[in-house]
């Protein structure tokens, strides 16, 4: 049996829970309220006043339920600080951040309601309302893509181009049936075709110079070079790789460059045609050159991709 002394604490406990539940509530709803305000994008001192009232009544709400022995309600309401940090900077919040917040005030509330008993008179941060994917129909987009298209051969533009792929792909879209493709999609699409090109392209730098090193060999050593290792092989090997290469690139006059290299280097390995010093020197010459040609597709192929990238809204 409880002994007055007890009995008295008890209910000084429950009467200073009682007045902690009231004062909770207005606490909880000043913060309720300038959250769904932060979350409008208000502007930038606006904002700042808004950040300001949500850390006053979460250290007001946590210090409170200190003085009155709810630990619970102290760690959840203090544990939300952290996550206010990531929304005090309105250009950089994102809607992920708002989302974690809104996640965590939820917490506060349920163990306020839990320690209290009381009910309060505002509900949890309701989910923001998914925004409509940006979506692009097929036509006008395409008639964007061929236009592009059209002023690079107007202003005599690259020989191969990022924009032929993108077309290729939508239009096989298009014929299945596909009336409209999201923003995100698009763009996705765009930057594996830009991915898988540059990935390609790379190999076609790096490689070219080895097979110029091939031919300084020769011009150096004579046909003597041809029957002492299986570099040659090798080279022609790395040639036919290449060319299927520059196809997959849209890379039309290195496929011509290529299969031309490969009938000469052929010519010579299996015939053992002696050929000019200078003339070697001008098909490395030509080698290297190719190369310093594959970095600036490199780079056009970047461009593309953003005048592409243009054509959908951002998201």
């Amino acid at each position: 049996m409880s002994t007055e002394p007890e009995q008295t604490q008890d209910d000084f406990q429950k009467e200073l829970i009682e007045l902690f539940g009231q004062e909770a509530q207005e606490w909880l709803v000043q913060i309720h309220a300038a959250l769904v305000e932060l979350e409008s994008l208000p502007d930038s001192d606006r904002h700042t006043q808004l950040i300001d009232a949500v850390v006053r009544g979460i250290t007001s709400l946590g210090g409170s339920a200190a003085t009155v022995s709810l630990p619970d309600v102290e760690r959840a309401t203090f544990a939300l600080l952290p996550f206010i940090d990531t929304i005090k900077d309105r250009t950089t919040a994102t809607k992920q951040d708002f989302s974690t917040v809104r996640e965590h005030f939820r917490t506060v509330i349920a163990s306020v309601k839990v320690a209290t008993g009381i009910t309060l008179d505002i509900d949890p941060l309701p989910e923001a309302a998914p925004v409509p994917e940006p979506m692009l129909d097929f036509l006008p987009l395409l008639n964007a893509l061929h236009q592009l298209q059209d002023e690079q051969a107007a202003q005599g533009g690259m020989s191969r181009s990022l924009i032929p792929q993108a077309l290729q792909r939508l239009e096989h879209e298009a014929r299945i049936g596909a009336g409209q493709i999201t923003a995100a999609k698009f763009q996705e699409l765009l930057l594996t075709i830009q991915h898988t090109d540059a990935q390609y392209l790379g190999s076609l730098r790096q490689d070219l110079p080895g097979i110029a090193l091939q031919l300084s060999r020769l011009r150096a050593g004579g046909l003597a070079v041809l029957t002492s290792d299986a570099g040659f092989d090798a080279a022609l090997q790395m040639i036919a790789s290449l060319q299927e290469i520059a196809k997959q690139t849209n890379a039309t006059p290195l496929v011509t460059f290529l299969t031309g290299l490969q009938n000469f280097l052929t010519l010579v390995v299996q015939r053992r045609i002696d050929i000019a010093a200078q003339r070697l020197q001008s098909v490395e010459t030509r080698i290297l050159a190719v190369a310093s040609m594959v970095e600036e597709w490199i780079a056009d192929g970047q461009k593309e991709f953003d005048m592409m990238s243009r054509l959908a809204p951002s998201t």
